[in-house]
């Protein structure tokens, strides 16, 4: 009698044992899971901001080729000022109407935003490269910033000489872009213009910013390998 009620405590102790190894095996299994899927999760989160810091690369290569060409084209018609009607007609018409052109520049921060409002920014196990993404999406809001500066300052100048006489020429839907250049170089202000936008590419270079961020996707795509 004794024997059976050992045997059935026994038997009892390793049922107990075996459920409760059970609900081990399937806490630990579900974590193994759960950091799996938030390791790709984090993966999936890291590659959408490679993917927008390579926009926004290719964003700052289109705004320095526009500061270029606003320079090569003020260089241009300061070089045949007064004799427009001189210069080589296909460079005539291909830059004289570059710096009277509107310009808007933006970046994206979309892939940053998402991942500072998940969970997932604390889930990066490397601290440095979090704070290497927030810098260089710093990084390039300056750039942006500075940029839009140039164009602002551009603006104003430009508003200037397109006044005064200039408004009465540029009246007349038949104006040709000598006339045009001649009308705006008879004055001060527009004088003044294209000198401003001559220096745009000279007093400005982005190639620190796109360096940062060329680094910090390298950083990136080391810590998803």
């Amino acid at each position: 009698m004794e024997s059976k009620k050992n045997r059935d405590w026994f038997g009892y102790l390793m049922n107990f044992a075996a459920v409760c190894l059970g609900i081990v095996i399937t806490f630990a299994g579900q974590g193994i899971i759960n950091r799996h899927a938030e390791k790709n999760e984090v993966k999936r989160s890291l590659l959408l901001v490679k993917n927008e810091l390579q926009d926004n690369i290719s964003y700052i290569e289109y705004s320095d080729s526009v500061l270029a060409l606003f320079s090569d084209a003020a260089e241009f018609l300061i070089r045949y000022e007064g004799r427009y009607a001189q210069a080589p007609a296909d460079s005539m018409a291909a830059y004289c109407n570059v710096p009277l052109t509107i310009f808007e520049i933006s970046h994206a921060d979309d892939a940053l935003e998402l991942l500072k409002t998940s969970s997932l920014f604390t889930k990066i196990k490397d601290q440095g490269l979090s704070l290497e993404i927030i810098h260089t999406y710093g990084a390039i809001a300056d750039e942006i910033a500075v940029v839009r500066f140039y164009h602002e300052r551009r603006s104003k100048y430009l508003e200037d000489a397109l006044g005064g006489k200039v408004k009465e020429v540029l009246a007349n839907d038949d104006i040709t872009a000598v006339q045009l250049w001649d009308a705006i170089t008879s004055s001060r202000e527009g004088k003044q213009y294209l000198r401003e936008l001559s220096r745009l590419q000279m007093s400005h270079s982005s190639s620190e910013v796109r360096n940062t961020v060329n680094n910090t996707i390298a950083l990136i795509d080391d810590y998803i390998r």
